[in-house]
């Protein structure tokens, strides 16, 4: 049993970010809201996160969450909480405040009320009437946003972005957090190349390589729940060992920071050595119209100037002009830039296919997103891993996948099937920057746990009425049929008429952006039984050629939904 409510605040845009981060440490039943991830966990799981998180700003323990629409209910709700069981009789308890769009609107006076609230309830549990806070630090805050007050206690003191190595910095410098969100929003993997042509401090750089090797972020600095008496100092010895066993070797392809200042420079190999992965970097100084590269498929991540400051416009405008010169013959490099400025792309000479809006500190920024083509996939050797020679060389797949009799009942061994979830795990892992599965090297074993997976998992082709194509166990039992019956049927069938105007505006977002990740909506078995599926990803299909082959969906949180009580447009009598 879980034993705390905790949670991993965010700068806002990076939340899916950070829930994509925690779901790959293991933790499900996560709960996003603006700025913070919800999930459930014990001691272990703080110290683990601490150490883990990348894009996240703080671990949180939340001690309660109610409704204070005046001072009464905030005195009285945040006496009951049980904060004896985390505050020693000595520890130090300041209380930080903020308040937005509620009455108690000031921030000091529920500071006070919130203080005496504590101090009230230690009293009934340590029978003292002064508590001398000589001990540790407990970081508490209390939120208030609409009237609902949240109060938590802070479990990693200094911000998560403080990770050590970066003692000194150069003007307007990026925070670690942030450069790890951008890296984690790319396409971006071990096998290719990154550039940073304004790389400044070298952030971007060090969290790449931080990234690539698999080494935990907050494994050289320390944490403020180290400190507690009821929180066992072994754990923090484990996880650290933990993650030093974790850690992979140095990246085959060196990341490339360059900047035309040679003091930036100086500074970023002094940050890569600190982080111990300057072997992974090579800094140049040198101007960004010196850049060329002989490279494929590469990555440009950076966060060049943006002009904030009284007469830099023109200097800055230039550079984005310089930017789009340089990078418009990497016609197979995908590109990113975060800039506050709202003429980028114009200077730039390109419109972003996909944009995400984020704030550097506080401002108001665009991470402008022009991904290129996959890779080519190396060729498997394997005949069951491979596609048909046979396969059409148009951007139309007209039928679902065959079923051979001797298969009917495991359909992963069929040769089609698994050759089609190679592509569905490559182009997830092309476009989310992440695998879907645990890859094991041996296709019909990935087609096995894809096919068994905890999740819903399905895809269709490219015709002008999409025909589903794949649907995997979880998906077969949601929508109550067959494999034989579901692929092959049109994929808009597995929503009710009313909701497949929506549908499709998503399945076209999909298709302009490469993928979504926040997609919710109603789907219908065949049975007639509702469910909301919440933050599936849509990404789309490409095979080792580039070629386009469909879409897939895959989702692991639904929720039944009844019925609606008036009556609406008949599904259509086809399986849904």
């Amino acid at each position: 049993m879980s034993r705390f409510h905790l949670m991993a605040t965010a700068t806002f845009g990076l939340e899916a970010v950070v829930a994509r981060e925690l779901e790959r440490l293991g933790y499900s039943d996560l709960r996003v809201t603006d700025g913070r991830v919800h999930f459930r966990g014990d001691e272990q799981d703080i110290a683990r996160c601490n150490l883990w998180l990348r894009s996240a700003d703080r671990v949180l323990i939340c001690l309660g969450e109610f409704p204070a629409p005046d001072f009464d209910a905030l005195f009285d709700q945040t006496k009951a909480l049980p904060w004896a069981d985390l505050l020693p009789m000595d520890a130090r308890f300041p209380v930080a405040g903020r308040s937005v769009q509620s009455a108690l609107h000031s921030v000091p006076a529920v500071q006070g009320c919130v203080k005496k609230a504590i101090v009230e309830s230690l009293r009934g549990r340590y029978q003292r009437f002064r508590f001398e806070e000589s001990g540790a630090l407990y970081q508490i805050e209390v939120s208030l946003l609409k009237n609902l007050a949240s109060l938590t206690i802070d479990t990693s003191g200094d911000g998560l972005h403080k990770r050590g190595y970066r003692q000194k910095v150069g003007p307007a410098p990026l925070r670690e957090t942030m450069a790890a969100g951008l890296i984690q929003l790319s396409f971006w993997n071990r096998e290719r190349q990154l550039v940073d042509p304004f790389c400044g401090s070298g952030t971007i750089p060090i969290e790449a390589a931080l990234i690539g090797r698999n080494m935990a972020p907050g494994l050289q600095r320390s944490f403020i729940a180290e400190d507690w008496q009821w929180f066992d100092r072994r754990i923090w010895k484990e996880v650290r060992t933990e993650a030093r066993d974790l850690r992979q070797p140095r990246l085959t392809l060196p990341i490339l920071g360059y900047d035309h200042d040679y003091a930036a420079i100086k500074l970023s190999e002094r940050g890569a050595r600190e982080a111990g992965v300057a072997s992974d970097i090579e800094f140049r100084q040198q101007e960004l119209s010196d850049f060329r590269t002989r490279q494929d498929y590469g990555v440009m991540i950076t966060n060049p100037p943006y002009g904030e400051r009284l007469g830099e416009t023109a200097e800055v405008e230039a550079a984005y002009r310089v930017l789009g010169s340089v990078t418009r013959p990497l016609d197979t490099w995908s590109i990113y830039v975060i800039t506050s400025n709202r003429y980028f792309e114009k200077h730039f000479g390109r419109r972003a296919p996909r944009r995400r809006k984020l704030f550097n500190g506080r401002l108001e920024c665009q991470f402008y997103q022009y991904p290129g083509p996959p890779p080519p996939r190396p060729r498997q050797e394997d005949p069951a891993a491979s596609t048909d020679t046979d396969t059409p060389t148009t951007d139309t797949v007209t039928t679902a996948l065959a079923f051979d009799p001797q298969t009917i009942g495991e359909p992963w061994k069929a040769a089609d099937w698994i050759a089609h979830v190679q592509i569905m795990l490559d182009s997830f892992a092309w476009f989310l920057g992440r695998e879907l599965i645990p890859r094991s090297g041996d296709p019909e074993d990935e087609a096995q746990r894809l096919f068994e997976a905890p999740f819903a998992t399905v895809s269709h082709g490219t015709q002008a009425d999409p025909i589903l194509n794949y649907a995997n166990r979880t998906t077969m039992q949601l929508w109550e049929l067959d494999a034989a019956t579901l692929t092959s049927m049109p994929s808009r069938m597995t929503a009710e008429p009313m909701h497949r105007e929506e549908r499709a505006a998503m399945m076209a977002r999909a298709t302009r952006d490469g993928f979504v990740d926040d997609y919710r909506g109603i789907r219908i078995s065949s049975s007639g039984r509702r469910f909301l599926i919440e933050r599936a990803i849509i990404w789309n299909l490409i095979d080792q050629t580039g070629r386009t082959t469909g879409q897939a969906a895959t989702f692991s949180h639904w929720t039944p939904v009844a019925a609606p009580d008036q009556s609406t447009e008949t599904p259509d009598s086809s399986p849904q």
